[in-house]
């Protein structure tokens, strides 16, 4: 059981770091905040949702999606979650 817990947790780790390991090599910096964004909005979360999943704003998450567009250099927030999807910067479990 704790080889089990052991191998998961490294696995995390690894995950994490190779993903930093992607995004620094396409130079795009996206802060938590705008990662969980991404998440809920592939879910299909309404801004509302996402707000209150988080504990922010409606004001607040909108000014993350423009920034996560704009970092991605992508048109809009769907197509900014298609590229997230694509890079691995999202999971969708």
């Amino acid at each position: 059981m704790v080889i089990k817990l052991l191998a998961e947790k490294i696995a995390t780790e690894y995950e994490k770091i190779v993903k930093e390991k992607e995004l620094n090599k396409i130079k795009i910096k996206l802060n938590d905040n705008q990662i969980k964004i991404l998440a809920l909005e592939a879910k299909g979360y309404r801004e509302l949702d996402i707000a209150e999943a988080l504990g922010i704003g409606v004001v607040t998450v909108k000014y993350h999606k423009r920034k996560i567009v704009e970092k991605l250099e992508v048109k809009n927030i769907k197509e900014a979650v298609a590229k997230a999807i694509k890079l691995n910067l999202i999971d969708m479990d």
